[in-house]
């Protein structure tokens, strides 16, 4: 069996379809850059990313290549001769499958390797998920028997290819669809868990035994269908069978363990988050994201200096996921595990700014082109701390430049009066002559 899955390997064209997936892939995973990610540097997220690319891009190739394979004795008019051997179509049909599985995998662990140095070039805190790869791989080997099984049944050249473009089109059409039961059985995760979410271990292993129970199963139906004699392999089948109803019937009437997600569940609230505190300012993070540390502390550092003693603002801020406490607090919306600290500084500036209640209509002002009175506060306050901020126009321009050129105690009282007028949702104050 070993010799005979070596050779199938060696002389299959899986090998050279996995060597450009390989590629393909370590090009997509070496290139991206940092600071546009929104993978590197979350080792949850980087599994995920992994996992996404094995099962959309390589698996629907690598599907497509094992119908192509699983043709070759229909093309060869070899057929009848197999059949005479004394493997069964199944066991024939498993060393196909293998071969080309066995290919995926390496170029899956190719992947992963990129994907996770570069992750660990950023945070080294936490620890890879394993078991959103483990998924991969036995949607992989899913894909592949797929594959194995239409090629025996329909062996065609022209047909073999588009078994992978009907798995690539199944997974863009559930993408339109996320909560369609179809999701659950063929799992490509398309989520963002960042720090907020933990894989939930359980969904994930029974998806994982539910794949590769399901796509042995499909290996055995061309041999059925040209009533092939199973012989001892029998109970295996059936075992497999019952094992796949099982593990496909629980994804799909189980409950998912979190609202938002249906393979993972809400991380549990440090004891302890990690803090960032100068003057009157704090920035609490993950421990995840304690790489960010450094950059969160210059840029807390850079706002507390931008707003001095002025009131009215918030100067509490918590990442995405930690619960807000009462008081002027604001979510600190952590875009990239690798953001630098200009951007972090402009993210926390726009936290700072008070919010009107939710059901506050705007106000708009003609003395600055018919925008609201917030623009201009945000401008003022940006301008104040030296900050970056938006230009709507010279009207715009001359009534923010009334304000900074103001005396620092007149400018600081108009920023302050605009600021408690913002939260009780009532207009701006009047720009100083």
């Amino acid at each position: 069996m070993i010799r005979i899955l070596t050779t199938e390997m060696w002389r299959g064209e899986a090998k050279w379809v996995a060597a450009l997936m390989t590629a393909v892939g370590a090009w997509y995973f070496a290139s991206e850059d940092p600071a546009q990610s929104d993978w590197i540097g979350w080792w949850t997220q980087t599994s995920m990313n992994v996992q996404l690319f094995g099962v959309i891009v390589m698996g629907s190739v690598m599907s497509g290549v094992a119908a192509w394979g699983a043709g070759r004795d229909h093309r060869h008019r070899t057929l009848d001769w197999a059949d005479t051997a004394a493997r069964s179509g199944w066991t024939r049909n498993l060393v196909l499958w293998l071969a080309s599985w066995l290919w995926s995998l390496l170029a899956y662990a190719v992947f992963t390797a990129i994907a996770f140095s570069r992750t660990a070039a950023i945070s080294d805190v936490s620890s890879p998920a394993w078991t959103p790869l483990l998924l991969g791989a036995s949607m992989l080997g899913l894909q592949v028997a797929v594959g194995v099984a239409f090629g025996a049944l329909l062996p065609s050249r022209v047909l073999a290819p588009f078994v992978g473009i009907a798995w690539y089109g199944l997974f863009v059409g559930l993408a339109f669809a996320p909560k369609h039961w179809l999701n659950h059985l063929f799992p490509a995760i398309d989520e963002h868990w960042d720090t907020t979410f933990t894989p939930s271990t359980g969904r994930l292993l029974t998806a994982a035994v539910w794949c590769l129970a399901a796509g042995l199963c499909a290996l055995a139906v061309p041999a059925l269908k040209r009533r092939s004699a199973l012989g001892r392999q029998a109970p295996a089948l059936i075992a497999l069978t019952v094992v796949a109803a099982t593990a496909g019937t629980a994804l799909v009437v189980l409950p998912p363990p979190a609202r938002d997600s249906f393979w993972a569940k809400p991380a549990p609230q440090p004891a302890r988050p990690v803090c960032a505190t100068s003057g009157r300012t704090t920035a609490c993070l993950w421990p995840d994201d304690r790489h960010l540390l450094p950059r969160v502390n210059a840029a807390v550092k850079r706002l507390d200096s931008g707003l001095g003693k002025l009131s009215g603002f918030n100067r509490a801020f918590y990442a995405t996921g930690l619960d807000l406490p009462g008081g002027r607090t604001a979510e600190l919306p952590l875009n990239s595990p690798s953001e630098s600290e200009s951007d972090l500084a402009d993210s926390l500036f726009s936290a700072a700014l008070p919010q009107p209640a939710g059901d506050c209509e705007p106000h708009m002002l003609k003395s600055i082109g018919g925008y609201p009175d917030t623009f201009l506060f945000e401008a003022a306050v940006r301008a104040r701390a030296g900050a970056p901020s938006e230009y709507y126009g010279d009207r715009f321009g001359k009534a923010l430049e009334r304000i900074t050129k103001a005396p620092s105690a007149e400018r600081d009282a108009w920023i302050e009066g605009a600021a408690a007028r913002i939260r009780s949702c009532r207009p701006v104050p009047s720009v100083p002559r």
